[in-house]
């Protein structure tokens, strides 16, 4: 399971947003993303790809802080 520290999520609309980037990416599976949390987190074949998934989420206006493996 990783998480992915995300900064600038205020509402409903931004987690779906963020949920739907990581569900294009095709190798993350049981996402959740959380408003309270400020962050999302899944599960990712081969580890995942950092920077390309850091990339997405920020292309969108919001910015990755962190990364962590739970």
């Amino acid at each position: 399971m990783f998480k992915l520290n995300i900064e600038g999520m205020s509402c409903q609309h931004c987690v779906n947003t963020v949920t739907k980037i990581l569900e294009s990416m095709g190798n993350l599976k049981n996402i959740k993303v959380s408003l309270e949390d400020k962050a999302a987190y899944f599960e990712a074949d081969k580890g995942g790809d950092f920077e390309l998934i850091k990339a997405k989420v920020e292309e969108k206006g919001y910015k990755v802080t962190g990364w962590e493996e739970k």
